[in-house]
């Protein structure tokens, strides 16, 4: 049996492990609330870039496709590097393997991995990895961070003729933890280009612009190439806190009934204990009243 001493430590320390786990839900929950926030302030900016788009193919028309078939792809897939998050790199990891599994593997696969969890993961799987980044750890470090895939993306592009790229990430839903989702990012939708340019346009005055239409064309790309890269780095960051706040409600609930049974336990031996001492004095009190009669 336990001492009420070593009892005591426990629950001690039980009560700090759940002050730190308390400490952790408030980070996860703040940290969701504001990649929420730099997620729907992204609305208005990719309205801006649609409305760009459909004066400009207004202008110069839909682009041509490259009909030269070029059999490189890109994958680029959002992880996490830190634990905590329950399935979230797993469940994506799956994902990922069963859609390259219904579809025929392209001579070249290039995969771009942000998290060094899920990399190892994804090793383990067989794939081989081209570049890996350190997943940004705050809202500062996103921006940096989706200019560095935007290069390395724009190298393959030049160096290996990669044509088709793809996103994958969990794609976060409020009171869940992240549905593993796919975007693909290149080549562009035409369908979605034409239906810019049958739109009807948002004002009385005609868009007119002393810019060439090509060069226009290709800065706003590149803008939507940021903004659909930065919502799928922010989806995923919330997802992760979210994921990470279930895991921390499920430790807090498991620890919660750890010190429910620890303080019971306490109890119980308290209580043998001060009845032994009873017992103790009773019987020393009975054996001196015995030698005194």
């Amino acid at each position: 049996m336990e001492s009420l001493h070593a009892l005591q430590k426990h629950i001690e320390t039980s009560g700090k492990l759940q002050s730190i786990v308390k400490s952790m839900k408030t980070l996860s929950a703040i940290n969701i609330r504001q990649y929420e926030q730099a997620a729907h302030s992204l609305d208005a900016y990719q309205d801006t870039i649609e409305i760009g788009l459909q004066a400009v193919l207004r202008q110069i028309g839909l682009p041509r496709s490259d009909a030269e078939e070029k059999p490189a792809q890109a994958l680029v897939i959002f992880g996490s590097d830190q634990g905590l998050c329950g399935r979230f790199n797993e469940k994506l990891v799956e994902f990922i393997v069963a859609k390259q599994a219904k579809k025929q593997t392209p001579k070249n696969l290039y995969l771009l991995v942000s998290g060094a969890r899920i990399a190892a993961r994804l090793e383990a799987e067989g794939f081989t990895l081209n570049h890996n980044l350190w997943s940004p750890g705050s809202l500062a470090g996103i921006n940096r961070h989706v200019y560095e895939i935007i290069l390395s993306l724009y190298r393959w592009r030049q160096e290996q003729r990669v044509e088709r790229i793809d996103l994958f990430f969990n794609r976060y839903a409020p009171g869940g933890t992240g549905k593993p989702t796919t975007l693909p990012l290149l080549p562009l939708d035409n369908e979605r280009l034409r239906k810019l340019t049958v739109k009807e346009w948002p004002g009385r005055s005609l868009p007119y612009s002393a810019i060439p239409g090509d060069t226009l064309f290709s800065g706003l790309l590149r803008q939507y190439l940021f903004v659909t890269i930065y919502r799928a780095q922010v989806q995923s960051l919330a997802s992760e806190q979210a994921s990470r706040l279930h895991s921390l409600q499920q430790a807090e609930k498991n620890i919660q009934e750890h010190l429910e049974e620890l303080t019971s336990h306490y109890r119980n031996v308290r209580q043998s204990v001060i009845t032994s001492e009873l017992l103790d004095l009773v019987a020393g009190f009975r054996t001196v009243a015995g030698k005194e009669k």
